[in-house]
């Protein structure tokens, strides 16, 4: 009797140690995929702002497409 005892407990504890290890890994893989969510998004914002040009609001005077001057009237 003392052996079923034994047995029927050990069978108990294997299920419940393999219940407990099945959500902890379900917890560690989502933990896993938000971490790498993050990691991904601070990493796109480095580098927008590694390759951001300095001046986001640049003056009228610079970079304009337009001539300086009227272009003379073809003959």
């Amino acid at each position: 009797m003392e052996l079923i005892v034994i047995i029927v407990a050990a069978f108990v504890g294997f299920l419940a140690f393999f219940f407990v290890l099945k959500r902890v890994l379900r917890m560690a893989i989502r933990l896993a995929v938000v971490g790498a969510l993050l990691l991904a998004l601070l990493a796109g914002a480095i580098a927008w702002w590694w390759y951001a040009p300095l001046d986001l609001m640049p003056d009228a005077n610079r970079n304009r497409n337009a001539a300086s001057r009227p272009s003379r009237p073809a003959r």
